[in-house]
């Protein structure tokens, strides 16, 4: 709620006289109107405002006087969210660009807009107020950044560069909603909010405006209750992105913050925050990993499941490209399906490859009874249900047909913490490589009991299950085995 006094100024002591001039650089046509809008503040606050004046930069000095009237005064009273503004005019005789400076006698200023015609602000702000006064009816800074320049109707607002200290005389402010959305800015310096003693809003500060990079730093005033609603969302310049964050901060509210940049530009981004802060899971080519297996096609013409996928609490945007090794392949959407089946025109050997997006997780999945051998280790795999978010006890359990496995299995998914018979009744796996737990084996948490159960084709344990702690007497399998 806004507060206005309707004490009279002349009872107010006069603040200590430090004039800061605040000077902008605008590009103008001739007679096209360049205004400045200014709040209207009661008497009191005019007082401590001091007598504003505009140099447009032509030879013409202007005066300000946004005084209230009696009867605003008394009505803004009654209804104190509403503000009144007043707006000078200047036509300038012919093109050009022009140094406007606007003088703030005693250091505040009741700005509420410049020209539409500003391409850069030069010096930094007065320290800005709306015309609030507290108990003891003394001036109040404003807390709020509106926007300086408008923007055209069709695409961005002119202003182009502003000053690396344009703050420094507002440590106060904190809701910079929009503040430079839509703007033609392509660099922030990287000091703009370094007087800032509290970031509490930064909603679409940037959004949309031509901004290039975002400084390592920038926020650093910013807390974990900060409101980040797409704060560059749509800045489709965008070439780099440092962590404008500090330390261990990182904003609850942050959803769009980015929306629209590229992929890359969220790598400094905790992972399990980036679809919320806009970033769109690229689909995958045939250029990204893939996961390779052998299935044998017993049935010809018949379609078989080949893949099951675990059910997942949080659903996890995404798709596999699936080469099945017949010359065919299909992109399949895991959120769309539990399976992903396919029918083979005749029976035999088949390569079968499941591209995923490089570095990104997939929903977890099993394989079917057909599989011969598996290549290379599983991709990284989505959390389960919050009651088994790493469990994957018996994930192969049954598979009589699977005869080899040539890579460590799990490398990718370190925290599994249950691979409890994880192979058990394999009974054709005969090759398993020494490494195999590469990956989990350092969790403290993991439990192997009977992993490699009745794998009775296998000439040995490898090397890692077998120093790995474990409950040996389910380690049952052809006699010739030492355990």
């Amino acid at each position: 709620m806004l507060k206005f006094s309707s004490k009279d100024a002349s009872s107010s002591p006069r603040i200590e006289g430090r004039t800061i001039a605040l000077s902008l650089t605008a590009v103008c046509r001739a007679d096209d109107p360049a205004t400045v809008v200014f709040y209207c503040v009661p008497k009191i606050a005019r007082q401590q405002i001091g007598d504003v004046r505009i140099d447009w930069g032509d030879g013409t000095v202007e005066a300000v006087d946004c005084t209230l009237s009696d009867a605003d005064l008394s009505e803004l009273m009654n209804h104190p969210d509403q503000l009144r503004l007043n707006a000078f005019t200047h036509r300038y005789g012919r093109e050009g660009k022009y140094s406007i400076c606007i003088k703030a006698p005693m250091g505040w200023l009741n700005l509420h807009r410049l020209p539409a015609q500003t391409v850069s602000i030069d010096t930094p702000l007065p320290t800005l107020t709306i015309g609030e006064t507290d108990g003891s009816f003394k001036l109040k800074a404003s807390d709020t950044l509106a926007p300086l320049v408008p923007a055209p109707v069709e695409g961005r607002c002119l202003l182009r560069k502003v000053c690396s200290d344009l703050l420094r005389s507002n440590p106060q402010l904190a809701y910079f909603d929009e503040a430079f959305a839509g703007t033609s800015l392509t660099r922030i310096p990287t000091g703009l909010f370094s007087h800032s003693n509290h970031l509490a809003s930064l909603t679409r500060t940037f959004a949309d405006s031509a901004v290039e990079s975002i400084p390592e730093g920038l926020f650093a005033a910013a807390c974990d209750t900060t409101l980040c609603e797409g704060t560059f969302s749509g800045c489709s310049a965008l070439t780099s992105v440092a962590n404008p964050f500090v330390g261990d901060v990182f904003p609850i509210c942050a959803e769009g913050f980015l929306e629209g940049a590229e992929n890359t530009l969220f790598d400094w981004c905790p992972r399990d925050r980036r679809t919320e802060m806009g970033w769109q899971r690229p689909r995958p080519t045939f250029d990204d990993p893939a996961f390779s297996f052998t299935w044998a096609a017993t049935h010809a013409g018949r379609k078989e499941t080949i893949v099951a996928f675990y059910p997942i609490d949080l659903a996890l945007a995404g798709e596999f490209l699936v080469d099945w090794g017949d010359g065919s392949t299909e992109l399949v959407d895991w959120n769309t399906t539990d399976t992903l089946a396919h029918a083979y025109a005749a029976v035999g050997l088949y390569a079968v490859r499941l591209y995923h997006t490089r570095g990104e997780a997939v929903r977890p999945f099993r394989l079917a009874q057909r599989v011969r051998a598996i290549h290379t280790p599983l991709p990284i795999f989505h959390p389960r249900a919050i009651d088994s978010r790493g469990d994957f006890c018996g994930w192969a359990v049954g598979l009589r047909e699977l005869e080899i496995i040539e890579n460590p299995l799990f490398t990718n998914n370190p925290d599994i913490v249950n691979l409890e018979q994880a192979f058990a009744g394999c009974v054709r796996l005969s090759k398993v490589p020494e490494d195999f737990l590469k990956g989990p084996r350092d969790n403290p948490a993991l439990n192997v009991d009977g992993m490699f159960a009745f794998c009775k084709s296998l000439a040995a344990l490898p090397g890692d299950y077998r120093n790995f702690r474990r409950n040996t007497s389910l380690d049952y399998f052809a006699s010739k085995q030492p355990a």
